[in-house]
């Protein structure tokens, strides 16, 4: 059984955060934290946790433009 660990948390503004766990049987993968405390995640693995955390940047962004 894998443990998964938080291996970054980055805050953004109005309050979102990303974060960015490891697998040890799948890799890299981004969390995204709205203002709301509500978790998601896109699903997909990241072989580095720069490329999880920079897919998590994005989801942020795009969604701070559509408010």
């Amino acid at each position: 059984m894998a443990i998964d660990t938080l291996a970054e948390l980055v805050g953004f503004p109005r309050g979102w955060l990303v974060g960015v766990s490891l697998d040890l049987e799948w890799d890299y993968q981004c969390w995204i934290v709205t203002p709301e405390k509500q978790v998601h995640t896109d699903g997909k693995f990241y072989e580095s946790s720069p490329m999880a955390l920079e897919a998590g940047r994005f989801l942020v962004e795009h969604s701070l433009e559509v408010e």
